[in-house]
This record gives C-alpha cells, structure tokens and sequence, in this order.
C-alpha cells in the first residue's frame, strides 16, 4: 500500500512539475518571439534612418559646399 501512495504522489508531482515545464517554455517562446519582432523592426528603422541621412550624399553635398575638414595637428590646447 505504502508504495502504491508513493506513485501515486511521484505521479502527481511530475504532472505538476510538467505544467510548470510547459508554461515556461510557451512564455519563453512569447518572449523570444517578442524580440524577433523588436529586432526586425529595429533593422528597418536602421535601413530608413540610413537611407534619410545618407553619409555619402551628406559628405558631397558638405564637400560641394566648401567644408574643409579638421587638421588636428594645427588644433592646440589654450594654456
């Protein structure tokens, strides 16, 4: 009998810990999936903001412009 109640009980633990399993896992898949989205969308908005800003137009247009970049060795430090 006293085995019976110990398989009883084994069994019910391991069903318990099973739906624990699977609630952890389906949350996990949520979160996961979350961030695939969060990720593509933040490679579109890279990809957009790139092609808005565009350095190398910006670069041509500055250069067509007359900008003159830094010579940092004539750049000094005020004592």
């Amino acid at each position: 009998m006293r085995y019976i109640v110990l398989s009883a009980l084994l069994i019910a633990l391991n069903l318990l810990y099973s739906a624990y399993a699977i609630k952890f896992s389906r949350e996990y898949v949520q979160k996961t999936m979350e961030l695939k989205k969060a990720s593509e969308r933040n490679l579109l908005l890279k990809v957009r903001y790139a092609n808005l800003i565009n350095y190398t137009k910006a670069k041509k247009w500055s250069v067509e412009r007359g900008f003159v970049p830094v010579d940092w060795e004539r750049v000094g430090f005020v004592d």
